[in-house]
Parts: structure tokens; sequence; C-alpha cells
């Protein structure tokens, strides 16, 4: 099925290797090699519980790779190959709907950074796509994903999902929800200005997880994974960046101990990212960007709580309390950036004067 799928975009070509690529939580995702050929592609059948709008996701995806690879840029991502009528995306007889996008080769990405200049190439790249990205006209692109970084939507997921405690595992983690309840008031500071319009709405990556780039040697090449690309607030990209480019552990980390916030990568990045988008922000962006990182932390920990409460219907897991270790690193991280919060204030202050 797989090779009469690719010949929808690449017809008469024959296959090397097809074999499955990456660790996404939502997309299935292949490698597709073709014989005697130095470039390779991704398939990726999309997933439509997620993504509802996939023609959305491709139009958005053509404008800002538009944008993004031209030749005088020094970071890329990965090309929309059309079908052979044309179209961005394929339809299969089951209702799957497929891409195919170029592989950026000679490439390579990063879990968790291990080095200081990981942290900046991915700010410096992070960064980059943001300036390029502002002035983009807001109102001419989709919401991939509706409330997908809204708090207020975010809470009520996870009270319902308390309320409702489909799986029957909520005795098991009262004092994760307390954690997490204790600190709703902080962690909607950002949501509460964006809400009053003093926080702009631009075209943000809305994912900018360190594996959403790509390497070469020891700089960053690609941004990738534009599917969450579209309207949002910059505090987002930059939270989100933070949240995973300081975490000194995986995202699943089992052992507590090896999960901190490393302040030399936080750092950083935080040179590379304000090297690119310092221009471009307005006053009470610099003045709460240092909440950002405790809100996309704060948001990740509810949504793999709520997700390991209602049964695992969302994230793709590998044991019966994934969702949990994955939730359980995120209140750890939110530990370690509150003890750092001063610090964090101060050296973003110094950034801004």
């Amino acid at each position: 099925m797989l090779e009469e799928i690719i010949q929808r975009f690449l017809p008469g070509e024959r296959i090397a290797d097809i074999k499955p690529y990456g660790n996404g939580h939502i997309n299935t995702t292949y490698r597709v090699v073709l014989p005697g050929r130095d470039d390779s592609y991704i398939l990726q059948r999309i997933n439509t519980e997620v993504f509802s709008d996939p023609s959305g996701i491709a139009e958005t995806h053509l404008k800002i790779q538009e944008i993004i690879n031209r030749q005088d840029s020094p970071i890329k991502t990965a090309l929309l190959i059309p079908t052979t009528d044309g179209k961005s995306l394929y339809v299969d007889k089951n209702g799957g709907v497929w891409r195919l996008t170029s592989f950026i080769e000679n490439s390579y990405t990063v879990e968790v950074v291990e080095e200081e200049w990981q942290a900046f190439e991915a700010g410096n790249a992070f960064g980059r796509f943001a300036r390029l990205c502002d002035g983009l006209d807001v109102s001419s692109f989709i919401e991939p994903v509706k409330d997908f970084h809204r708090l207020s939507f975010r809470i009520r997921q996870l009270d319902e999902a308390i309320e409702r405690n489909r799986a029957g595992r909520l005795e098991g983690v009262v004092e994760i929800v307390d954690f997490f309840k204790d600190r709703e008031k902080k962690a909607g500071i950002i949501e509460k200005i964006s809400g009053e319009g003093k926080i702009p709405t631009r075209i943000v990556h809305n994912d900018t997880k360190i594996n959403n780039l790509l390497f070469r040697g020891n700089r960053a090449v690609a941004v990738i994974d534009l599917d969450t690309a579209g309207p949002g607030i910059i505090c987002y990209d930059y939270g989100d960046a933070v949240r995973t480019i300081a975490n000194t552990a995986a995202e699943d980390e089992q052992d507590s101990d090896r999960i901190g916030f490393s302040f030399p990568a936080f750092t950083a990045f935080t040179r590379g990212y304000m090297g690119q988008v310092k221009p471009v922000l307005n006053g009470y962006e610099k003045r709460y960007l240092y909440l950002a990182p405790i809100l996309m932390t704060y948001i990740m920990g509810i949504r793999f709580l709520a997700d390991y409460l209602n049964g695992d219907l969302y994230y793709k897991t590998l044991y019966d309390k994934h969702n949990l270790v994955r939730s359980t690193v995120q209140k750890k991280l939110i530990e370690r950036m509150e003890e750092k919060e001063y610090e964090i204030i101060d050296f973003l202050s110094g950034i801004f004067r």
C-alpha cells in the first residue's frame, strides 16, 4: 500500500526502502529511499483526529516554505512534494490523508541539549523563523488545532478529566493534581495580558521542541514540523523552546534526579533567540517573557496528566504510566524553574537593556 501511495507523488520511481522514521507523538512517518539517488523523502499519514483541516495545514506549509526557503536564508524547511495532479495531499481509498516532503540530507536531530552551542544555534534558528514570519497577515492563516496553547482550555480539559476519572487513576495522582491546581493563577497571567490585546498575535511555530530543528555539523540548518504553525504569541515559541532546551533530561525520563533546569542552556538559547527577535517585541512581551517557560511547561504537564486520567487517548504511550511520567517530568522542571526565577528575570532584563 505504501508503494502505491508513493507513486501518487513520484510516478514511475522504484523504491529501495521504506521504514518508520522518528518518534513523533501524532502522525505516522516513514523515510522513503530511492535506489541510486542521493536524496530521499518523508512520507506521512496525517492524524486527522488531531489536525481536522489537513488542507489548511498544507496551505500554511506552502506559505511558510516560500518565506523560509529564500536563497538568502541560512535556515530551511522541508518542501511539500505535489501529487501527479498538482495537489499537496493524497487521500487514499480508506480516507487516510498523506503527504510527501523532501528529506534534508546529512542532518541530525538533538533530543537533549548537551552543549551550549546547541542551545545558541536553536535560539538563532527559531528566532530567525519568528522574524521571517513577522508581518505575515495573521487573518490569512488557519488555527491548525483550536485552542492549542490556550491555558484556560487546557485547564478545563484537566478539570473534566478529574471529574470523570474515566480510567480510575485519580486516587494515585492527587499530589501532582494539587501541584498544578496550586499554580493556575500564576500560569494564567500571560493569557490574561494577551486577551487584553497587549501582546500581539503573530504567526509562530507553536511547537518549538529542540527535536523540531535539524543540525548539520555545529549549525542549525532547518526548522521542521510546521503542522502547528499559525496564529499565536511569541511567548509560546520562546517558552516551549526553553522547556525542552534547558531540560537536562528527556521528556519521559523516569529518574527524577536527572531532571534539572540548565541555566547555561537557557542563557545561550535566549541570546540566540533575542539576537533575532528583540527588535520586533513590544514592551509587554519583554516584561512578561520570563513567565513563558513556566507557562508552556505547565500546559504540557496538565495535558499529559489529563490524558493519563482519560486512559491515554491522545498521546502514543509505550507503557501503562508513560503519560504520568511525562507529566511528572514537567512538574519537576517547573520546580527547578521556580528556583531560578529571579535569575531568569535578571538575565532577561539585561538582554533588553
